[in-house]
């Protein structure tokens, strides 16, 4: 959101952006008309504000953490912004959906490298015998 309102400030004759990010989630939501999540309907909102005054909006996704230099800063900005104690956490916005998506694909991912380590130890001591 914050790029978009960044965007449509610039002064330019061409008004094409890309966007990008390395949230696949966002990207497929927004894609996906029944989805209609807060945060998604803003974005939807703010890029079709946009088309009105002749904008055209990219989005497109990047891998992450493979050393993309805006990503890298982005992602660096974010952290420090998770870790200040300074700034005052609020998390109505953020429908528990989301919260729930995101907890369940970290978790699935943690459990699978825990199980491909718990088989490769298995697979190296019946080798060894």
């Amino acid at each position: 959101m914050n790029a978009l309102e960044f965007t449509e400030n610039i002064e330019t004759e061409n008004k094409t952006a890309t966007i990008h990010t390395d949230s696949r989630t966002t990207l497929d939501s927004l894609k996906n008309n029944n989805i209609h999540i807060h945060r998604i309907e803003e974005i939807r909102r703010k890029v079709a504000e946009m088309g009105e005054i002749k904008w055209k909006i990219k989005f497109c996704w990047v891998k992450a953490h493979v050393g993309i230099q805006g990503n890298e800063i982005a992602d660096t900005f974010a952290k420090e912004a998770a870790t200040n104690a300074d700034i005052i956490e609020c998390y109505k916005k953020v429908p528990k959906s989301v919260v729930i998506s995101e907890l369940g694909g970290i978790s699935t991912e943690k459990w699978q490298r825990e199980w491909d380590q718990l088989q490769r130890e298995q697979s190296q001591k019946n080798t060894s015998r």
